[in-house]
């Protein structure tokens, strides 16, 4: 129909893969009489999406754009898998799981199903070519959230006025563009696993009567409230010109506020359960963004620059009853450590806890006890700074006994800023463009270097720091003695400055002259040398200060076995026919 559409689409994707393996008696490692375990996936989508869409034009100066629809998308992914063991015979490899003689054979399988459902609209004006109207709506359903709380409308609207073209600036020649803009929207997030809302069980086997027999038991507890989480954004920014768009400069001022914040909440002991999906709090985050891009020349030597930083402020507003929230993504493998992350109302989310390291005890040294602390000559020291009153409350002085009364806030991983800078040069065939990024005033606690050269009875390797540590013929040092009955404990010690500036990518190129390829009948010939992370600039100690360990935005900054980032060298040549 005139100025009337409907679009209409389905697609539907399904994969599997079975992986076999078998490993004989005589494999090195291998126990009994051979292995043999077989697992498969199958995995199907299907999605659908039917819009209508009306767009106009009328008045000559009035534009308008509707637009509403649905969309369905539809996930299953299955599993199964078996191992067995102890075979008479290596003939079948893993076709003949059924053979193993050994008990207990294992088996698995599971099913796992995800629907969203969503129905949407929007709506844009515009008058002139000066004023933007947007509006748009989203009610979104997930069946990852509970019976009551799977659906959820999240609205947003835009303004735009595009004021280079009003009468009053036309006198302004040096201004080619100048655009106001301003938003508020509220946006969802469901990315969690499914089946988090329910009490679920496991498999385990049991004894009953001297016979072994299959049972299951609780694995997590129910959580009849799940919901989604969202986001509400308020944006104001501009868009300017100047010199026949020669300099460009955008701004954006921001603040979101996340609210519902789904997060995994260390439950109490007494529970039974380590942990529970839960909504949680209000979450802010506030900055400013900037990017100028400017060309400094255009005459046969060409010269262009593109720059952009970005300041971001992030506290958290609101907790369950105001209570501090312990949590932690530390290696598992690291018995009876503390949790060293906390989320507290008016602080930044994220945000590492732990004592405060004063160095190493000396000879003749008043020592802080404490159970688990050290109290001996070129022992950890740690900072004594808060006790209890007759109230039991915190008094914020020193009572001079160390526990965990005693830990604070070591640490904010969200930097102050980050930016980017481009850099790009031409002059006849020749080309260079050179790329610097960059991150300042934020921290990173390095479970890396506190697993080494924590010195204590685990039997991992250790830095070179190592060999500045404490003895009695070397005692101006900050790195404590070696003691087989240290525990490992989160501290300052461990936080480190995460600030960097990176030589991000330099590329070199050179493009053969045209008239030196049509008599070989092709169009265009390119050789490069580019260079990727070739400098790092930074106080940081470990590998590399642009990884992250188990990254979210409640654990950034944490650094563990984090590959770092590789250095490279390509040189390549493109040809086009």
């Amino acid at each position: 129909m005139k100025d009337l559409t409907f679009n209409s689409t389905f697609g539907f994707q399904t994969n599997s893969d079975r992986i076999g393996a078998y490993s004989s008696a005589l494999t090195v490692g291998a126990a009994g009489k051979g292995n043999a375990a077989m697992s498969a996936n199958k995995n199907s989508s299907f999605i659908a999406e039917d819009y209508v869409n009306y767009s106009t034009t009328f008045s000559e100066k009035h534009r308008l754009n509707v637009m509403a629809g649905y969309s369905y998308s539809y996930e299953k992914r299955e599993s199964w898998g078996a191992f067995s063991n102890s075979f008479i015979t290596d003939a079948f490899s893993f076709w003949n799981m059924g053979g193993g003689t050994e008990t207990p054979s294992v088996a698995t399988s599971g099913i796992i199903d995800e629907k969203l459902s969503s129905f949407y609209g929007r709506l844009n004006y515009g008058f002139g070519d000066k004023y933007l109207v947007t509006f748009t709506a989203r009610y979104d359903g997930s069946s990852k959230f509970s019976k009551n709380e799977k659906w959820a409308f999240f609205p947003s609207g835009s303004l735009a006025w595009n004021m280079h073209n009003e009468d009053f600036m036309k006198q302004l020649s040096f201004i080619s563009q100048f655009k106001w803009r301003a938003s508020y929207g509220i946006v969802g997030n469901q990315a969690i696993n499914s089946y988090q809302t329910l009490a679920r069980v496991s498999p385990v086997l049991s004894i009953v009567n001297g016979i072994q027999v299959n049972a299951v038991q609780p694995s997590s507890v129910a959580n009849d409230n799940l919901r989604w989480e969202s986001t509400a954004s308020t944006n104001i920014g501009f868009d300017i010109g100047f010199i026949q768009n020669r300099i460009n400069l955008s701004a954006d001022f921001y603040k979101n506020i996340t609210s519902d914040e789904l997060f995994q909440v260390n439950l109490p002991p007494y529970s039974g359960f380590a942990s529970q999906i839960q909504n949680i709090g209000k979450v802010e985050n506030k900055g400013m963004e900037f990017t100028i891009s400017s060309k400094n020349l255009t005459g046969a030597f060409q010269w262009s620059t593109d720059f952009n930083i970005s300041f971001n402020r992030n506290q958290i507003l609101e907790l369950p009853s105001g209570k501090d929230i312990m949590y932690s993504n530390a290696p598992g493998h690291w018995p009876g450590f503390a949790n060293p992350r906390i989320m507290r109302e008016g602080q930044p989310l994220g945000s590492f806890y732990g004592y405060t390291y004063d160095g190493v005890y000396q000879t003749g040294d008043t020592f802080i006890p404490g159970a688990g602390f050290e109290q001996v000559a070129g022992g950890e020291k740690y900072r004594d700074i808060n006790g209890r009153d007759t109230n039991g409350q915190l008094t914020g002085t020193g009572d001079n006994v160390l526990n965990a009364d005693d830990q604070q806030i070591i640490g904010n991983p969200n930097p102050d800023f980050t930016f980017g800078l481009s850099n790009e040069f031409s002059y006849k065939n020749f080309d260079l463009t050179v790329f610097l990024s960059g991150s300042q005033g934020n921290d990173i606690y390095s479970y890396q270097l506190q697993e080494l050269d924590n010195l204590g009875s685990y039997g991992y390797n250790a830095t070179v720091a190592a060999l500045d540590r404490w003895t009695p013929d070397h005692t101006n040092t900050n790195v404590p003695m070696k003691n087989i009955n240290r525990s490992l404990k989160p501290s300052s010690r461990w936080v480190m400055d995460g600030s960097y500036i990176r030589l991000k990518n330099i590329m070199f190129g050179y493009t053969v002259p045209n008239t030196l390829l049509k008599k070989l009948a092709i169009q265009k010939v390119r050789v490069y040398v580019s260079a990727q992370n070739l400098l790092t600039f930074t106080k940081y100690k470990g590998f590399d200060p642009e990884v992250s360990y188990k990254a979210s935005n409640a654990t950034l900054g944490t650094d563990y076995a984090s590959y770092p980032m590789v250095k490279s060298i390509t040189a390549g040549l493109s040809i086009v026919f």
